[in-house]
């Protein structure tokens, strides 16, 4: 017979498959495998590799602030206010490749599930980049003002975020790319979007407080998420369909996607959470504008924090994780990218 304390300490060194068998041995072990201590224990651990370093390595080269990161296979585009892509090895962190074509800040970034690469930027177009060499396949334009976010579906549909308010949903997969439908109901800009697992549903958040939700099948307004009381800047939707978006409010607040319930408001930033991103074992990361709170690390089992990142930027306005667990973080402030 072990105490509780210690069958923690061995739950922690568990996956959640291994712990939902541990859960059915005996009531006992099934209220300790349900415990969010036990839960957020598991997330720590995978998480462990990135506490105690005070300093993450830096990518350098671009020459002005980062506005976004993805990664794709073995490589991590950056997006930046310099009006260039940069692809990066994850292997040898060396900068492969650079795009250039747009003539303003380069916002937004998305990858198709054929390695195809696109951008939005400033000057209100959208461009399409070969995945295998880089090479400039097309311009989308349409948008009256800046795009500022993109997300790519598997049904061979790419959604653009604008400063005109609206989304715009473009067909891909034949050249030339045509937009088959343009999204209205946001009052402000389109910030950030985001699509569920099954990418049957568009998340939208904008500075008008609001989260709107689409279908992508045919475009049909579904609901608005109200809950935020200020601008509305990232959204990360979980493994489960579990929403996540962070704001001017500097909570990350948490919303069940089946039907749009608030589930949870988390508070740990001192200023406006501006990126948010999915990480080892639903993990979800939030980056923020505060100098002393700028990441943190969110067990979304339990809805605690279990981590957190130092030596960023002021304003950590990008997030990506690798496939391995490298975390990539990046600001208007600076033009390097910090790698855990």
């Amino acid at each position: 017979w072990l105490p509780n304390e210690l069958l923690l300490i061995i739950f922690a060194h568990l996956n959640y498959t291994a712990l939902g068998r541990c859960g059915r041995v005996c009531r006992r072990w099934q209220g300790l495998c349900g415990l969010k201590s036990g839960q957020a224990a598991i997330v720590s651990r995978q998480w462990a590799y990135i506490k105690g370093r005070a300093t993450p390595k830096k990518w350098i080269g671009h020459t002005d602030g980062i506005c976004a990161l993805v990664v794709h296979n073995e490589k991590l585009y950056s997006a930046s206010q310099d009006q260039t892509i940069r692809v990066w090895s994850l292997k040898d962190g060396k900068c492969v490749q650079i795009l250039t074509g747009q003539t303003d800040h380069v916002n937004g970034l998305a990858v198709g599930p054929d390695g195809t690469l696109y951008s939005g930027s400033g000057d209100k177009t959208v461009r399409v980049w070969s995945g295998i060499n880089g090479s400039h396949l097309e311009t989308l334009t349409g948008h009256t003002d800046f795009v500022v976010c993109l997300v790519a579906s598997r049904t061979n549909l790419v959604f653009s975020g604008s400063g005109d308010k609206t989304i715009k949903v473009w067909r891909r997969g034949a050249t030339p790319t045509t937009c088959i439908r343009t999204l209205v109901g946001h009052t402000d800009m389109v910030y950030s979007i985001a699509l569920s697992p099954d990418h049957n549903t568009l998340y939208s958040g904008s500075p008008d407080t609001t989260i709107r939700v689409w279908s992508v099948s045919d475009g049909m307004h579904l609901r608005t998420l109200e809950g935020h009381t200020d601008k509305v800047f990232s959204l990360v939707v979980g493994v489960d369909g579990t929403v996540f978006s962070g704001g001017l409010e500097r909570t990350v607040r948490v919303w069940r996607g089946s039907d749009g319930k608030l589930l949870h408001s988390l508070d740990y930033h001192n200023d406006s959470v501006l990126s948010l991103a999915l990480g080892r074992g639903n993990a979800v990361l939030s980056g923020s504008a505060g100098s002393s709170t700028q990441a943190a690390i969110w067990c979304t089992h339990s809805m605690t924090r279990v981590g957190t990142l130092k030596g960023l930027p002021n304003h950590v306005d990008a997030l990506a994780v690798g496939p391995d667990g490298t975390v990539f973080a990046g600001g208007r402030d600076s033009g390097s990218i910090s790698v855990w």
